[in-house]
Protein backbone atom coordinates (compact mmCIF):
# COMPACT_ATOMS: atom_id res chain seq x y z
CA UNK A 1 0.00 0.00 0.00
CA UNK A 2 1.30 3.35 -0.88
CA UNK A 3 1.55 6.27 2.02
CA UNK A 4 -0.51 8.79 1.30
CA UNK A 5 2.58 11.34 2.58
CA UNK A 6 5.95 12.29 0.90
CA UNK A 7 8.36 13.60 2.29
CA UNK A 8 10.88 15.13 0.20
CA UNK A 9 14.03 16.48 0.87
CA UNK A 10 16.13 18.46 -1.31
CA UNK A 11 19.58 17.70 -0.32
CA UNK A 12 23.15 19.65 -0.07
CA UNK A 13 24.46 20.32 3.09
CA UNK A 14 25.36 17.93 5.59
CA UNK A 15 25.81 20.48 8.62
CA UNK A 16 22.66 19.59 10.44
CA UNK A 17 21.37 16.21 8.40
CA UNK A 18 21.87 13.97 10.79
CA UNK A 19 20.01 15.99 13.21
CA UNK A 20 17.14 16.15 10.50
CA UNK A 21 17.01 12.27 9.87
CA UNK A 22 16.70 11.79 13.68
CA UNK A 23 13.98 13.68 14.01
CA UNK A 24 12.13 11.87 10.86
CA UNK A 25 12.88 8.38 12.23
CA UNK A 26 11.32 9.51 15.65
CA UNK A 27 8.20 10.01 14.25
CA UNK A 28 5.50 8.30 16.23
CA UNK A 29 3.74 7.37 13.11
CA UNK A 30 5.71 6.17 10.45
CA UNK A 31 3.39 6.04 7.70
CA UNK A 32 5.45 8.18 5.14
CA UNK A 33 7.88 7.63 2.58
CA UNK A 34 11.46 9.50 2.64
CA UNK A 35 12.80 10.53 -0.20
CA UNK A 36 16.28 12.21 -0.09
CA UNK A 37 17.40 13.70 -3.08
CA UNK A 38 21.58 14.51 -3.47
CA UNK A 39 21.58 17.60 -5.38
CA UNK A 40 25.08 16.40 -6.47
CA UNK A 41 26.60 18.00 -3.26
CA UNK A 42 30.42 17.44 -2.46
CA UNK A 43 29.49 16.27 0.95
CA UNK A 44 28.75 12.75 2.49
CA UNK A 45 25.39 12.91 1.95
CA UNK A 46 25.02 9.14 1.11
CA UNK A 47 27.21 8.26 4.04
CA UNK A 48 24.88 10.17 6.31
CA UNK A 49 21.96 8.72 5.07
CA UNK A 50 23.17 4.90 5.09
CA UNK A 51 24.25 5.47 8.84
CA UNK A 52 21.16 7.02 10.32
CA UNK A 53 19.42 3.34 10.93
CA UNK A 54 16.20 4.83 9.21
CA UNK A 55 12.92 3.45 8.48
CA UNK A 56 12.76 1.17 5.38
CA UNK A 57 10.61 3.14 3.53
CA UNK A 58 13.47 5.47 2.36
CA UNK A 59 14.59 6.28 -1.26
CA UNK A 60 17.73 7.70 -2.14
CA UNK A 61 18.78 9.31 -5.28
CA UNK A 62 21.58 11.48 -6.71
CA UNK A 63 21.36 13.49 -9.17
CA UNK A 64 24.46 14.02 -11.66
CA UNK A 65 23.70 17.90 -11.83
CA UNK A 66 24.00 20.21 -9.28
CA UNK A 67 20.49 21.97 -10.02
CA UNK A 68 20.48 24.17 -6.94
CA UNK A 69 23.44 26.20 -7.76
CA UNK A 70 21.17 27.49 -10.82
CA UNK A 71 17.47 27.26 -9.49
CA UNK A 72 16.54 26.57 -5.70
CA UNK A 73 12.87 26.15 -7.03
CA UNK A 74 14.14 24.21 -9.74
CA UNK A 75 15.47 21.55 -7.83
CA UNK A 76 12.77 21.42 -5.44
CA UNK A 77 10.77 20.69 -8.23
CA UNK A 78 12.68 18.27 -9.66
CA UNK A 79 12.33 16.62 -6.32
CA UNK A 80 8.86 16.93 -6.05
CA UNK A 81 7.88 15.72 -9.61
CA UNK A 82 10.46 12.84 -8.41
CA UNK A 83 7.80 10.86 -6.29
CA UNK A 84 6.33 7.93 -6.74
CA UNK A 85 2.20 7.85 -6.06
CA UNK A 86 2.14 9.51 -2.67
CA UNK A 87 -0.71 12.06 -2.92
CA UNK A 88 0.71 14.63 -0.06
CA UNK A 89 4.32 16.54 -0.35
CA UNK A 90 6.22 17.82 2.23
CA UNK A 91 8.97 19.40 1.13
CA UNK A 92 11.55 19.45 3.94
CA UNK A 93 15.28 21.02 4.22
CA UNK A 94 18.75 19.13 4.81
CA UNK A 95 19.31 21.41 8.48
CA UNK A 96 15.34 21.35 10.03
CA UNK A 97 13.28 19.75 12.42
CA UNK A 98 10.00 18.16 12.97
CA UNK A 99 8.29 17.31 16.13
CA UNK A 100 7.83 13.54 16.86
CA UNK A 101 4.02 13.64 16.65
CA UNK A 102 4.07 16.05 13.39
CA UNK A 103 3.21 12.95 10.90
CA UNK A 104 0.58 11.76 13.04
CA UNK A 105 -0.97 15.31 13.71
CA UNK A 106 -1.20 15.66 9.91
CA UNK A 107 -3.51 12.44 9.66
CA UNK A 108 -5.27 13.50 12.71
CA UNK A 109 -5.98 17.34 10.84
CA UNK A 110 -6.46 15.20 7.38
CA UNK A 111 -9.47 12.93 9.13
CA UNK A 112 -10.99 15.72 10.40
CA UNK A 113 -10.66 17.99 7.74
CA UNK A 114 -10.47 15.93 4.06
CA UNK A 115 -11.37 18.93 1.83
CA UNK A 116 -8.84 20.68 2.55
CA UNK A 117 -6.15 21.47 0.02
CA UNK A 118 -2.97 21.95 2.81
CA UNK A 119 -1.83 21.91 6.33
CA UNK A 120 0.41 24.20 8.19
CA UNK A 121 2.65 23.91 11.21
CA UNK A 122 3.36 26.17 13.68
CA UNK A 123 6.70 27.35 13.32
CA UNK A 124 9.99 28.04 16.13
CA UNK A 125 12.83 29.72 14.17
CA UNK A 126 16.29 28.39 15.57
CA UNK A 127 19.98 29.30 15.23
CA UNK A 128 22.20 26.93 14.57
CA UNK A 129 22.26 25.26 17.54
CA UNK A 130 18.77 25.25 18.35
CA UNK A 131 18.53 28.83 20.34
CA UNK A 132 15.11 29.86 19.97
CA UNK A 133 15.02 33.48 17.43
CA UNK A 134 11.31 33.65 17.57
CA UNK A 135 7.95 31.50 17.65
CA UNK A 136 5.41 32.11 15.02
CA UNK A 137 2.24 31.10 15.87
CA UNK A 138 -0.53 31.17 12.52
CA UNK A 139 -4.50 31.87 12.51
CA UNK A 140 -6.35 28.47 12.80
CA UNK A 141 -7.43 28.79 9.19
CA UNK A 142 -6.43 31.37 6.68
CA UNK A 143 -7.13 32.43 3.38
CA UNK A 144 -5.06 34.45 0.91
CA UNK A 145 -5.98 37.63 2.21
CA UNK A 146 -5.48 37.05 5.52
CA UNK A 147 -1.95 35.56 5.26
CA UNK A 148 -1.08 38.54 3.07
CA UNK A 149 -1.88 40.93 5.68
CA UNK A 150 0.28 38.86 8.63
CA UNK A 151 3.08 37.94 6.35
CA UNK A 152 3.52 41.48 4.88
CA UNK A 153 3.40 43.04 8.55
CA UNK A 154 6.40 40.80 10.07
CA UNK A 155 3.82 39.71 12.36
CA UNK A 156 4.60 36.24 11.42
CA UNK A 157 7.28 34.44 9.37
CA UNK A 158 6.72 31.57 7.55
CA UNK A 159 9.38 29.31 5.52
CA UNK A 160 8.35 26.65 2.83
CA UNK A 161 8.97 23.44 5.52
CA UNK A 162 5.86 24.44 7.17
CA UNK A 163 3.76 23.47 4.31
CA UNK A 164 2.01 20.26 3.78
CA UNK A 165 0.47 20.29 0.49
CA UNK A 166 -1.75 18.30 -2.02
CA UNK A 167 0.51 17.29 -4.95
CA UNK A 168 -3.03 17.62 -6.95
CA UNK A 169 -2.97 21.23 -6.32
CA UNK A 170 0.88 21.65 -6.78
CA UNK A 171 0.05 20.71 -10.53
CA UNK A 172 -2.79 22.76 -10.81
CA UNK A 173 -0.74 26.21 -9.78
CA UNK A 174 2.40 25.15 -12.33
CA UNK A 175 4.30 24.57 -8.67
CA UNK A 176 6.31 27.04 -6.68
CA UNK A 177 7.08 29.91 -8.51
CA UNK A 178 10.25 30.26 -9.52
CA UNK A 179 11.58 33.17 -7.49
CA UNK A 180 15.58 34.37 -7.67
CA UNK A 181 16.98 32.33 -4.66
CA UNK A 182 13.67 31.05 -4.20
CA UNK A 183 13.20 34.70 -1.88
CA UNK A 184 9.49 34.79 -1.14
CA UNK A 185 8.77 32.14 -3.67
CA UNK A 186 7.16 29.66 -0.38
CA UNK A 187 5.47 32.99 0.65
CA UNK A 188 3.75 33.27 -3.02
CA UNK A 189 3.17 29.51 -3.66
CA UNK A 190 1.05 29.82 0.06
CA UNK A 191 -0.80 32.34 -1.59
CA UNK A 192 -1.69 30.23 -4.73
CA UNK A 193 -2.53 27.23 -2.38
CA UNK A 194 -5.02 29.20 -0.11
CA UNK A 195 -6.66 30.82 -4.05
CA UNK A 196 -7.32 27.31 -4.28
CA UNK A 197 -9.32 25.94 -1.00
CA UNK A 198 -8.82 25.77 2.98
CA UNK A 199 -5.61 25.61 4.44
CA UNK A 200 -5.94 24.33 8.08
CA UNK A 201 -3.05 24.77 10.67
CA UNK A 202 -2.02 21.97 12.73
CA UNK A 203 -1.70 23.39 16.38
CA UNK A 204 -0.22 20.75 18.14
CA UNK A 205 2.76 19.88 16.89
CA UNK A 206 5.75 22.00 15.91
CA UNK A 207 8.56 22.44 12.96
CA UNK A 208 11.85 24.13 13.74
CA UNK A 209 13.26 26.20 11.24
CA UNK A 210 17.04 27.13 11.55
CA UNK A 211 18.29 30.47 10.29
CA UNK A 212 22.06 30.16 9.89
CA UNK A 213 24.96 31.99 7.26
CA UNK A 214 24.84 28.17 5.91
CA UNK A 215 21.27 28.93 4.10
CA UNK A 216 20.15 31.31 1.85
CA UNK A 217 18.21 33.42 4.17
CA UNK A 218 21.41 33.92 6.20
CA UNK A 219 23.75 34.74 3.54
CA UNK A 220 24.96 38.65 3.25
CA UNK A 221 26.70 40.03 -0.24
CA UNK A 222 25.62 42.28 -2.67
CA UNK A 223 24.80 39.49 -5.11
CA UNK A 224 22.51 37.94 -2.99
CA UNK A 225 20.84 41.28 -1.90
CA UNK A 226 20.34 42.48 -5.29
CA UNK A 227 18.41 39.35 -6.24
CA UNK A 228 16.42 39.20 -3.14
CA UNK A 229 15.31 42.74 -4.29
CA UNK A 230 14.32 41.49 -7.14
CA UNK A 231 12.52 38.39 -5.91
CA UNK A 232 10.23 41.27 -3.56
CA UNK A 233 9.57 42.94 -6.49
CA UNK A 234 8.35 40.24 -8.20
CA UNK A 235 6.03 39.53 -5.41
CA UNK A 236 4.75 42.82 -4.47
CA UNK A 237 3.80 43.10 -8.41
CA UNK A 238 2.01 40.00 -8.18
CA UNK A 239 -0.27 41.07 -5.74
CA UNK A 240 -0.79 44.50 -7.64
CA UNK A 241 -1.70 42.36 -10.60
CA UNK A 242 -4.37 40.90 -8.10
CA UNK A 243 -6.77 43.94 -7.40
CA UNK A 244 -8.93 42.02 -5.55
CA UNK A 245 -6.29 40.81 -3.26
CA UNK A 246 -4.85 44.20 -3.08
CA UNK A 247 -8.30 45.41 -2.17
CA UNK A 248 -8.28 43.23 1.51
CA UNK A 249 -4.61 44.85 2.36
CA UNK A 250 -5.09 46.54 5.37
CA UNK A 251 -3.55 49.68 4.72
CA UNK A 252 -4.17 49.53 1.05
CA UNK A 253 -0.32 50.44 0.76
CA UNK A 254 0.73 47.54 3.10
CA UNK A 255 2.64 45.55 0.33
CA UNK A 256 4.80 48.68 -0.67
CA UNK A 257 5.54 49.24 2.71
CA UNK A 258 6.71 45.80 2.69
CA UNK A 259 9.10 46.40 0.00
CA UNK A 260 10.57 49.12 1.72
CA UNK A 261 11.05 47.13 4.82
CA UNK A 262 13.13 44.52 2.56
CA UNK A 263 15.55 47.38 1.09
CA UNK A 264 16.09 48.53 4.80
CA UNK A 265 16.89 44.94 5.65
CA UNK A 266 19.36 44.91 2.77
CA UNK A 267 20.59 48.01 2.92
CA UNK A 268 23.99 47.47 4.31
CA UNK A 269 24.61 45.17 1.61
CA UNK A 270 23.86 47.17 -0.95
CA UNK A 271 24.71 50.78 -2.39
CA UNK A 272 22.23 53.63 -2.84
CA UNK A 273 22.20 53.33 -6.59
CA UNK A 274 20.99 49.97 -5.99
CA UNK A 275 18.43 51.18 -3.78
CA UNK A 276 17.42 53.71 -5.70
CA UNK A 277 16.79 51.74 -9.09
CA UNK A 278 15.08 49.47 -6.54
CA UNK A 279 12.66 52.36 -5.75
CA UNK A 280 11.86 53.09 -9.42
CA UNK A 281 11.51 49.88 -10.85
CA UNK A 282 8.61 49.91 -8.24
CA UNK A 283 7.13 53.53 -8.59
CA UNK A 284 5.64 52.25 -11.98
CA UNK A 285 2.99 50.03 -9.45
CA UNK A 286 2.27 52.59 -7.08
CA UNK A 287 4.09 55.92 -6.66
CA UNK A 288 3.80 56.00 -2.52
CA UNK A 289 6.69 54.20 -3.10
CA UNK A 290 8.87 57.34 -3.53
CA UNK A 291 7.28 59.11 -0.29
CA UNK A 292 7.99 55.77 1.97
CA UNK A 293 11.16 55.23 1.18
CA UNK A 294 12.14 58.75 2.01
CA UNK A 295 10.57 58.88 4.74
CA UNK A 296 12.59 55.81 5.63
CA UNK A 297 15.91 57.51 4.57
CA UNK A 298 15.13 60.95 5.98
CA UNK A 299 17.76 60.38 8.56
CA UNK A 300 20.57 59.43 6.72
CA UNK A 301 22.57 62.67 6.25
CA UNK A 302 24.26 61.14 3.69
CA UNK A 303 21.68 60.31 1.46
CA UNK A 304 20.36 63.85 2.27
CA UNK A 305 23.35 65.85 1.22
CA UNK A 306 23.55 63.83 -1.76
CA UNK A 307 20.18 64.84 -2.63
CA UNK A 308 20.97 68.22 -2.35
CA UNK A 309 23.83 68.41 -4.19
CA UNK A 310 22.33 66.63 -7.34
CA UNK A 311 18.92 67.28 -7.34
Amino acid sequence: MINKLAIVIPAFKADFLKETLESIKNQTDQRFRLYIFDDASPHEIKELVEGSNLPKDVVYHQFDENLGQHSIVKQWERCINSVSEEEWIWLFSDDDLMDPNCVQSFYNALEKYPDTIAFRFNTDKIADHGELIRENRFLNEFNAVTFLNQKLTYNQESYVVETIFSKKIHDKIEGIPDLPLAWASDDLFTVKLALNGNVKVIEDALVYWRYSDKNISGSVNKHSAILKLKASRYFVKWIYNNQHLLKGLKPDDLAIKWYIRQIKTLQNQINIFNELAAVLRMSGHDFRVWKLYLRLKRDRSKLIGWLKKYL
